[in-house]
């Protein structure tokens, strides 16, 4: 019975450790999207988007490549404007590179801008906006992210990213398989703690994805699951105790 408890409070503790990662993932992802989307307000565009990608994670010394996807969908030659500003140690300064981009019919090409941690604004964002004009009747585009800066120089971001990303799926996905394998016959508690379990893994899931797609409101919603179910769960085994 003994090794038993012991190797439950195991299994509990690798989950707590992979939800506190999971979680926290979301939520550095969610913040800097958020700050991004308030960065140099002024003309407004008529469609997100879609193509810009960023990292999460930006470090000391490994600089990071934010890149979009420009495509011309017409029948026709034509020419983008790519107008980007990126943060450069404040909220209110920022650099402007601008690019004009000749693109034949259905041809579609990469754009990459190259950040490092010192664009961060008061080192802790890199805010970034780009707008993308031309091309008549594609409509003018607009999209902003934000990427967090970590003082750890010897890892880049992205593999600090892929290390949490890994810690927070393997423990929370692989404690609740190996609880529910060990536990065929649960009753009670147990059985609202699998529930439990298995409601966390799957809001760190779909928040993990939705916002590392940048849709920072669907990742909010995943991180009000996550604290919500949190928070019942630990109120159900505290009055289960008393």
């Amino acid at each position: 019975m003994t090794e038993m408890r012991r190797l439950r409070a195991i299994v509990l503790a690798v989950f707590a450790v992979g939800v506190l990662v999971g979680t926290t993932l979301i939520a550095i992802t969610v913040w800097g999207d958020l700050e991004a989307s308030l960065f140099n307000p002024g003309i407004q565009y008529d469609a997100h988007l879609r193509t810009l990608r960023c990292p999460v994670i930006i470090t000391p010394n490994h600089p990071g490549t934010i890149h979009a996807r420009i495509k011309n969908t017409l029948d026709r030659s034509t020419s983008m404007f790519l107008r980007a500003r990126i943060s450069e140690g404040y909220v209110t300064l920022f650099r402007e590179e601008k690019l004009q981009l000749p693109l034949e019919p259905g041809e579609a090409q990469r754009v990459d801008w190259t950040i490092n941690a010192d664009d961060a604004a008061y080192d802790r964002l890199v805010l970034f906006k780009v707008g993308v004009t031309g091309g008549y009747p594609i409509p003018a585009r607009q999209a902003t992210c934000g990427v967090v800066r970590i003082g750890i120089p010897f890892l880049s971001g992205g593999l600090i990213y892929v290390i949490a990303l890994v810690i927070g799926l393997a423990g929370s996905i692989g404690a609740t398989v190996f609880w529910i394998r060990r536990n065929p016959g649960m009753l009670g508690t147990e059985v609202q703690l699998a529930r439990a379990m298995v409601w966390l893994c799957g809001a760190i899931v779909v928040g993990i994805v939705v916002s590392f797609l940048g849709w920072w409101v669907l990742g909010i919603l995943a991180l009000v699951v996550v604290l919500m179910t949190i928070g019942v769960t630990i109120g159900y085994l505290a009055s289960r105790a008393s």
